[in-house]
């Protein structure tokens, strides 16, 4: 078709013709191409964030049994001491109230070794109620609430870091991955510190 035959032809659909082409390959764009993309890039964060998880879960169950092995091999716990003999083994492995800054230090500085900004830190603070309240000495439990943008590769160095620190536990994670092209993520990370609290304090 040249182009007096395209000057005629659109001539004839006028602008509302020429709008609803327009309308037209605008819903074929969406899709043949944005709606599969959207989808392929879920199902990437998906797999991404089953994958760290699993590689986390491995991780931490290797950094147990390497400290069990060591709790055992130090205190020589008898199997048959019952849970109160292994409990009094964990407790006096964690440590005390004076130890805290370290603690909190240890996570904001494994994220900076990871090459990671945390723009804000949310903390929030308790005992746990399900320990015998006549006790000098409660647990308590300290979370950190940091959201966060990065590498995909970095996050998992920080998460890596996090589990070989003492008294930590990681409580939830969430990535979300904007560009499936992209390995910059967003997340929200959420650990909690464990330590013997004075009950006076």
């Amino acid at each position: 078709m040249n182009a007096a035959s395209w000057t005629i032809w659109l001539k004839r659909l006028g602008w509302p013709g020429l709008v609803g082409i327009v309308a037209l390959a605008g819903v074929l764009w969406v899709e043949r191409a944005w709606l599969p993309q959207q989808q392929e890039q879920v199902q990437q964060t998906a797999s991404d964030a089953r994958r760290l998880r699993h590689e986390l879960q491995a991780r931490a169950d290797a950094v147990q049994a390497a400290a069990s092995a060591a709790s055992s091999a130090s205190h020589a716990i008898d199997p048959k001491a019952g849970p109160r003999a292994v409990w009094a083994v964990l407790w006096d492995g964690l440590p005390d109230a004076s130890e805290r800054l370290a603690l909190q230090g240890g996570v904001l500085s494994a994220a900076r070794d990871a090459g990671i900004t945390l723009g804000s830190v949310q903390m929030r603070g308790e005992l746990s109620p399900w320990l015998d309240k006549t006790q000098p000495q409660g647990l308590w439990r300290q979370r950190m609430v940091m959201p966060v943008q990065t590498s995909y590769p970095a996050l998992r160095t920080w998460l890596s870091a996090l589990l070989c620190q003492p008294a930590l536990s990681i409580d939830s994670l969430d990535i979300q991955r904007a560009d499936p092209m992209s390995d910059q993520v967003k997340a929200q990370v959420t650990v909690s510190l464990w330590w013997r609290q004075d009950r006076s304090h």
